[in-house]
């Protein structure tokens, strides 16, 4: 292109207004700016609409669980018993805060509602009256269990009472004063207790079978009490007691150790059904497997003083046992539930009636060559915290604390691991020792649950019978009859059988299992057996709503 004037190439010049210019890029960064904030405010709306949506899935799956929880409550029947106390519930709250979750707000309301309640036992199981009454084993066996672990709410009705009773118990004499006495008298030898009670064309079968009683979780007693007759419980004491060692270096007078045995023998009576010298065989064996193969022993969890006190309170925990309950012992105002004030009458009574024999002159078999008042004075008060923890109304309240001191994490736990291969038992607290101890005979005091099954249906059909006769004892009285113990409703045992072990047998038997990981054979053989008792269960069924059913038309 030319310039028309110079016919000279032209040079095409744009004006350019630098004002213009400026502010173009002035509005242009305020523009910019604009969309930033935009952008910001969009990236805003973004995250809080996440966390809102987070917020309604989460709100929504807690809605979904709590409206299938009423479902499952209003439509499915409960075939698993809670056994969580308040304790439990309230350290599962607090851990659930401390790992630093937020606990439903659900969960918050029922724990208020739990522990805002007056009559609130904070170791039993939330709800057992209710879990027990309205679950699948049947009134009857609710009603059973619930007088068994909680005791009848209602107030006894006082009959005149039927059943004779010793003197009421001394006091405790003084240790110093019982050796005295023992030391001026002569000890006779016994050179062997097997052959001064048993017949000698039996003495080959007692050998063995008491070798088997030494080492074995399914020990035949019924067989041994067979081959004893009248001398079941002393033999055995003696020999497994032997065996453990606890007597080394301990000095007694065997020959009034036997005296003492063989009355405590005779303490028993043998028209008893269940509570009878042969069951309490069955536990001493138990606790000498507990306390020599089940680990107890190797964890040093006791020293040679609380052996022997375990052993005793195995000997002693039903002496003089009529075959009747605590609670008809409240409610007929027999003279053990007016002297022990309706406070484990029964078990109170075992204690001071065995020593009461035990301070006989004959009987008093320490030495003051055998401990120092403190370790008798040990040996005792294990016995005896032992026995009164037998009564079964006290068995929550051991047992939760029992899971508290040993099964829970560290952060609420005086005890962090379970095994006992590592704890320290010299730093373990004096109140947790108790509860091991007072584990070991309540396991062993129910100990046939583990039994093969053919002498442990035994026991039970045993433990029936004398449920019968308190119900026909109670007939003649005018009082109404205990659930389960009523003859004429007999076939209760099955369904009975199901909500003990499921609620009372093997909760006890897996916490000292957890413990104590060497007793897993007797956990073995509770489980087995529940799954017979199940098995039976499932066959009885039909048969037994075919039964109501008839009975209701």
């Amino acid at each position: 292109m030319q310039d028309p004037v110079t016919a000279t190439p032209a040079v095409l010049v744009k004006q350019y207004n630098i004002t213009q210019h400026k502010e173009l890029e002035a509005q242009l960064f305020l523009r910019q700016g604009d969309l930033q904030r935009q952008k910001e405010d969009l990236e805003q709306v973004s995250v809080t609409m996440q966390e809102e949506k987070l917020r309604l899935q989460q709100e929504a799956e807690k809605l979904a669980q709590q409206l299938q929880a009423v479902l499952n409550d209003k439509f499915v029947r409960r075939n698993t018993f809670d056994a969580e106390t308040p304790i439990d519930k309230t350290l599962g709250y607090l851990e659930t805060i401390i790992s630093g979750s937020t606990p439903p707000l659900q969960q918050a309301l029922e724990l208020h509602t739990i522990l805002s309640q007056s009559d609130t036992n904070l170791r039993q199981p939330v709800g057992l009256e209710e879990q027990l009454l309205m679950g699948r084993m049947g009134s009857d066996v609710g009603q059973s269990m619930l007088q068994m672990l909680q005791g009848n709410p209602t107030k006894p009705q006082i009959r005149r009472p039927t059943i004779e009773t010793d003197e009421l118990p001394a006091p405790w004499s003084s240790y110093a004063h019982a050796t005295a006495e023992a030391a001026a008298l002569t000890a006779f030898e016994v050179p062997t207790f097997l052959d001064a009670l048993v017949s000698p064309s039996l003495i080959p079968d007692v050998e063995r079978l008491l070798h088997t009683a030494d080492s074995s979780w399914q020990f035949d007693v019924f067989a041994f009490a067979e081959a004893t007759p009248g001398h079941t419980l002393s033999v055995l004491f003696f020999y497994l007691v032997k065996q453990s060692g606890v007597l080394d270096g301990m000095y007694l007078d065997e020959g009034k150790l036997c005296n003492f045995l063989q009355k405590m023998d005779c303490g028993y009576d043998p028209l008893t059904p269940y509570h009878n010298s042969t069951h309490v065989a069955s536990v001493v064996q138990m606790t000498h497997m507990l306390l020599c193969h089940g680990g107890i022993i190797k964890s040093k969890a006791m020293d040679r003083p609380l052996m022997w006190g375990t052993y005793w309170a195995a000997l002693v925990h039903d002496y003089e046992h009529g075959g009747l309950n605590n609670d008809f012992l409240v409610k007929t105002a027999h003279p053990l539930a007016i002297t022990y004030s309706d406070q484990s009458p029964l078990e109170h009574h075992h204690v001071a009636a065995a020593t009461r024999v035990f301070l006989e002159p004959d009987c008093m078999y320490f030495t003051p060559q055998s401990w120092s008042p403190e370790e008798v004075g040990m040996a005792r008060n294990c016995a005896i915290t032992q026995i009164l923890g037998t009564d079964m109304k006290k068995h929550f309240d051991i047992l939760s604390r029992f899971q508290a001191a040993f099964k829970r994490p560290a952060v609420h736990s005086a005890h962090q691991q379970t095994p006992h291969q590592s704890l320290e038992w010299d730093k373990v607290k004096p109140e947790d020792k108790t509860l091991v101890h007072q584990l070991v005979i309540k396991c062993a005091d129910i100990g046939h649950l583990a039994a093969d099954h053919n002498t442990h249906k035994r026991w039970s059909y045993k433990l029936e019978e004398e449920f019968f006769r308190q119900g026909d004892r109670e007939r003649a009285l005018g009082l109404p009859i205990s659930p389960l113990m009523n003859r004429d409703q007999a076939g209760g045992m099955t369904r009975s059988q199901m909500g003990f072990f499921s609620i009372v047998g093997i909760p006890l038997f897996q916490a000292l299992t957890d413990l104590f990981t060497d007793a897993q054979p007797v956990l073995d053989g509770v489980l087995a057996n529940y799954k017979h008792w199940e098995a039976a269960s499932q066959a009885s069924g039909p048969q037994l709503k075919k039964a109501v059913s008839a009975k209701r038309c």
